[in-house]
C-alpha cells in the first residue's frame, strides 16, 4: 500500500477549474463596468451617487470655508448637507470647491453619469421658508459672519431678511451672493 496523496477526481477538478474562471471573468466584467462608468462620470451624477449613499463629507467652498457633514439631497442648483448639529444647511452648486468623503469612509472612483436637473431650485426651497417665517442664517463668500434674521421675501434674484440681534433691520441681498442657507431643522 502506497502512503501517497489520494488521486483527484478528474471530474472535481474540472469543475473547480470552471468556477475559478468563472469568478476571474466575473471580476474582470466588473473591473471593465467601473473603468467605464468613471470615464463618462459627472459632477452632478458623482453627487447624486454620494446623496443616496450619504456618507460624511467636507466640502471645501468658495473662499476656503470648509462645511462638513452628511450630504442628504442634491437640488437642481444646490445640495443638502445634515451638519453635525442637526442643521440641514443648502449649498449651492457653483459655491462648491471640492468634496472630500471624511478619513474612514469608504471611498469609490466618481462614477455617477446622471447628469439630468432633478430636484427644486434654491429660490423655490427659499420662497417656501418666506411662508413659513422660519429663522435662517445665510453666509457668502468672504462674509466675516453670517446674517442671521427672518427671510421675509424671495424675488426672482433678490432675498429680503429681517436681521436679528445688534444688526436689527431689513438687508437686501442678491442671491449670487449667498453660498449657504443654514436652517435649525
Amino acid at each position: 500500500m502506497a502512503d501517497g496523496p489520494a488521486a483527484q477526481d478528474p471530474y472535481l477538478a474540472l469543475g473547480d477549474r470552471a468556477r475559478q474562471e468563472a469568478e476571474i471573468a466575473a471580476r474582470a466584467e466588473r473591473r471593465d463596468r467601473l473603468e467605464r462608468a468613471s470615464e463618462v462620470a459627472t459632477w452632478r451624477g458623482t453627487l447624486r451617487d454620494l446623496a443616496e449613499r450619504q456618507p460624511l463629507v467636507g466640502l471645501r467652498l468658495a473662499g476656503g470655508s470648509t462645511r462638513r457633514g452628511c450630504l442628504v439631497a442634491l437640488g437642481a442648483d444646490h445640495v443638502g448637507v445634515r451638519a453635525a448639529g442637526g442643521q440641514l444647511v443648502l449649498v449651492r452648486l457653483d459655491a462648491i470647491h471640492a468634496l472630500r468623503q471624511e478619513p474612514g469612509s469608504p471611498t469609490h472612483v466618481a462614477t455617477g453619469d446622471r447628469d439630468r436637473i432633478a430636484g427644486r431650485h434654491l429660490i423655490a426651497v427659499l420662497a417656501e421658508l418666506v411662508e413659513e417665517r422660519d429663522r435662517v442664517a445665510l453666509a457668502g463668500d468672504g462674509w466675516e459672519e453670517p446674517l442671521s434674521g427672518a427671510l421675509i421675501g424671495v424675488g426672482e434674484d433678490v432675498l429680503t431678511l429681517r436681521l436679528e440681534g445688534a444688526e436689527q433691520g431689513t438687508i437686501y441681498l442678491p442671491l449670487t451672493a449667498v453660498t449657504e442657507v443654514i436652517l435649525d431643522r
